[in-house]
């Protein structure tokens, strides 16, 4: 009875390690992306007529991970028909200290996604109204308290690198994870390219934001819209469990 009873417990103990061979090296990815907000300076213009993004607390492994995503930046927009100039990429627009959200691959250090965002009234104005300097304002900035609105841009997604293409929903799923532990109680604008599918509007309708109006931003036609950060969270994570069960439906259970 004794060493039936050890061989039951025998092939549990096996069967258990297996399936945590098979979870560690299906879904070790988890463990090697990472999500991390830097808290950013205004940037300096050095002598050398360089612009440098530091972090505020001037952490050295931070500043690596800000230079990477700059590189990143310049590879998502290289083709882009908008009009972009250096701050573009170094932010040397920014009058005041900002965030820079950034997903990365740990192994590499290298950046899957990333974007900035800021609060600085005076500038989300500016941005919100576009080229054309148009005086009615799409939005009244005054109603809202101090650390209550952000605006985020910049958005860029390192499409030629295999992690990012394999894990996409994950990878963005922890993006609007960092937003929203960061800035739980805040609203935000967000602005979408003008484009003949409007695949990226839909895709922020969809997580719950609101068009609010239009602009021309850098030469190319926006919709402007602001979403909630707890209803765009709920919305992001119901979708990523949608897309992650129809893809474990097709793994487990493949018809013919």
């Amino acid at each position: 009875m004794l060493l039936i009873l050890l061989k039951i417990i025998g092939l549990l103990l096996l069967v258990i390690i297996l399936v945590y061979l098979i979870i560690y090296f299906k879904y070790a990815f988890v463990l090697n992306i990472k999500s991390k907000t830097i808290y950013l300076q205004k940037p300096v213009l050095l002598s050398n007529n360089i612009t440098e993004r530091k972090s505020v607390f001037n952490i050295p492994e931070l500043d690596k991970l800000i230079l990477q995503e700059n590189i990143l930046r310049k590879l998502a927009y290289s083709n882009t028909t908008i009009k972009t100039n250096e701050s573009f990429f170094n932010d040397s627009d920014m009058q005041s200290n900002y965030y820079l959200i950034i997903v990365y691959d740990k192994k590499s250090n290298t950046p899957l996604l990333s974007a900035r965002y800021y609060f600085d009234k005076n500038l989300i104005a500016k941005c919100i109204k576009g080229d054309n300097n148009d005086n009615s304002p799409i939005l009244n900035l005054n109603k809202f308290d101090e650390g209550e609105l952000f605006l985020i841009d910049r958005m860029s997604a390192n499409n030629n690198n295999i992690i990012y293409r394999k894990y996409r929903n994950y990878i963005h799923l922890l993006f609007y994870s960092q937003l929203y532990i960061c800035n739980k109680n805040a609203k935000f604008i967000a602005m979408a390219r003008k484009e003949k599918f409007e695949k990226l509007l839909t895709k922020y309708i969809r997580l719950g934001l609101n068009i609010i109006g239009t602009t021309k931003h850098l030469g190319k036609e926006h919709w402007v819209l602001l979403g909630d950060n707890k209803k765009n969270y709920t919305n992001t994570k119901k979708i990523t469990l949608v897309n992650m069960f129809l893809l474990s439906k097709s793994v487990f259970f493949k018809t013919k």
